[in-house]
């Protein structure tokens, strides 16, 4: 049976076909770099509560009307300890409530004695008798609840640092994971963009920008999750 052999013209066509359709092809990150630079413009926050974390308001910071991608850094990760950091503000907060009821209990009882240590130190005198054991019984206790409420502060903001880009990464149909049952990962890298930016005032000037893009890798409820890419910051 006979079968036509192509020619080294069709061969070569395609060839170059192939290699236009390679080197035309769009880098992942452009998709959401358009997307977001689209949403921004229209000042959409309904479709930018989905993936970006960071503004690009066109009433301050003007419209991107075009952009190209100059590099894409390696991706840095960094641990995702949610589950032990809630663990950690959790076990803090009770803490600072036991505390803090050992507290009233004993105001509770030496109402009248803390009332007139306050009075003399307002007044710059010193308490004498038994109410100078109750005023330093009562700057202990002072002291001991700031602590104690610093200790809250700090546990709740390393919990805050990475919860909300987790959480938002991993939402699935606007339903939140919750992130603090799991542990993993949270992958950055930097896309770098030469941008068309037309300012507030009508004018268009060229700038580079550095735009970071970030992801969650956990184990939740014993589950791997991917997170989707999300734009975090915006630098130029």
């Amino acid at each position: 049976m006979y079968r036509p052999r192509p020619s080294s013209l069709a061969v070569f066509a395609l060839l170059a076909l192939a290699a236009l359709t390679v080197g035309c092809s769009s880098p992942p990150e452009e998709a959401l770099l358009r997307q977001f630079f689209r949403a921004s413009q229209l000042r959409d926050n309904g479709t930018l509560s989905n993936f970006a974390a960071a503004t690009f308001d066109p009433r301050t910071d003007g419209v991107v009307t075009s952009f190209d991608i100059v590099s894409v850094s390696e991706e840095r990760k960094t641990p995702l300890a949610l589950q032990d950091l809630a663990k950690a503000h959790e076990a803090a907060r009770q803490a600072d409530d036991a505390l803090s009821k050992r507290m009233q209990s004993y105001q509770n009882t030496n109402m009248d004695a803390i009332e007139r240590v306050l009075k003399a130190e307002a007044a710059g005198r010193p308490a004498t008798g038994r109410d100078a054991a109750v005023q330093a019984a009562w700057r202990k206790w002072r002291d001991e609840s700031a602590v104690s409420s610093k200790a809250v502060s700090e546990a709740r903001s390393k919990l805050n640092a990475d919860r909300p880009i987790a959480e938002l990464s991993l939402q699935q149909g606007g339903q939140s994971v919750d992130v603090t049952g799991g542990a993993g990962e949270l992958v950055t890298k930097d896309v770098t963009i030469n941008a068309d930016v037309r300012a507030p005032s009508g004018e268009t000037t060229q700038k580079k920008m550095v735009v970071t893009l970030q992801r969650a890798l956990m184990t939740v409820g014993g589950q791997p999750r991917t997170g989707r890419w999300v734009i975090t910051k915006i630098a130029s």
